[in-house]
């Protein structure tokens, strides 16, 4: 009989593999560790994600738990294309000790999915909590409390996938609750948990994804929480260029190589006109790749953003400014991002005075 169980649920396993690789729908997860908890903590949740990749609404049917201390909730309705939903998971802690505990997802005529929540259950004095965690913690927002509210990624290449964990800590007598809002596509964040129990140490993980070629150069933007309904603003950076790391040294050897016919455009006082040429040659062995022509004004526009320029050519691009976008004076520059492991950015001065 234990042998059939074993079975089953390789079985059951293995289907759930299936189902959530299949290209239709994918869950941001099918295995999370909550770490330990203790026993007088309260339930913990998780909300699993769920993204529908199809061209057409997709439902969850059914959702189905292993045992009574684990409660699934789901999303009810439709999940339209491209569009989320999500099962969460409340788990409430049944004696000391490990534990594993399965839930599976059936998902309109695909495969079911299973899901795994796991962790420790231990005695709740014994958890090491923070005696001075204003000390451990220094950035408060509230009894919100941050060791780091740094979200630099540092250089990345495309199609790459970095996580950033915050240490986070609620120093209040009450449950402190998560959720995201304005979350841009490229980022994905985990919280761990939503709701962080009194006087408990969490994280949250904040994931990059560069997965669009615009995103090349200097990626940065805003990230929004809600911290017990209340949205909190978190500033991230990056910088995408090539993994040159992976490059053999006979490819950067013949690489493609820039040259810029101007290290500065200075329009002047617009007298003669809002648009200048810029040429851009390639004196390597290799096709030359600009992969973004990343504006920091937006008075300036280009006429291109990404080409490919074979060896020994020439490629123009014209350079305009908005008069109407400038005060009383223009110092600004573009970034010409490429695969040339010598040059990946190549900055360009932009200079230009409203005409009175």
């Amino acid at each position: 009989m234990k042998r059939l169980n074993l079975l089953l649920s390789i079985l059951l396993l293995f289907s759930g593999w299936i189902g959530a690789q299949n290209n239709n729908h994918s869950f941001n997860k099918t295995i999370h560790d909550f770490g330990k908890i203790g026993d007088k903590d309260g339930s913990v949740n998780f909300d699993f994600i769920l993204t529908n990749n199809s061209d057409d609404p997709i439902v969850i049917s059914k959702v189905q738990a292993s045992c009574g201390c684990t409660t699934p909730s789901w999303t009810k309705e439709p999940i339209e294309p491209k569009k989320t939903g999500k099962v969460t998971v409340r788990y409430n802690p049944a004696g000391l000790g490990s534990f594993s505990k399965n839930i599976t997802v059936h998902i309109s005529q695909s495969n079911p999915i299973l899901l795994v929540i796991k962790g420790e259950v231990v005695n709740s004095e014994t958890i090491q909590r923070p005696t001075n965690p204003e000390e451990e913690y220094p950035f408060a927002i509230g009894n919100y409390l941050l060791k780091s509210k740094e979200l630099h990624f540092d250089q990345m290449a495309w199609n790459e996938k970095k996580t950033i964990q915050l240490e986070v800590f609620n120093n209040s007598d009450k449950p402190i609750t998560q959720k995201t809002l304005k979350m841009p596509k490229h980022l994905t964040v985990e919280f761990n948990p939503a709701v962080i129990p009194a006087k408990t140490a969490a994280t949250v993980d904040v994931s990059l994804n560069v997965q669009e070629k615009s995103l090349y150069g200097n990626l940065s933007g805003e990230l929004t929480l809600l911290i017990n309904e209340v949205s909190h603003s978190f500033l991230y950076s990056a910088t995408v260029l090539d993994d040159f790391s992976q490059w053999t040294a006979n490819k950067k050897n013949t690489a493609g190589k820039i040259n810029v016919s101007v290290k500065e455009i200075n329009f002047g006082n617009f007298s003669a006109g809002n648009s200048r040429t810029l040429k851009i040659s390639n004196s390597g062995k290799s096709p030359l790749n600009i992969h973004n022509i990343q504006l920091l004004d937006p008075a300036i526009t280009v006429s291109k953003h990404n080409f490919i320029i074979a060896p020994g050519e020439i490629s123009e691009i014209k350079v305009n400014v908005d008069k109407n976008k400038i005060q009383s004076n223009l110092s600004s520059s573009l970034a010409i991002i490429s695969d040339d492991p010598n040059k990946p950015i190549y900055e360009i001065a932009i200079l230009a005075n409203k005409r009175p």
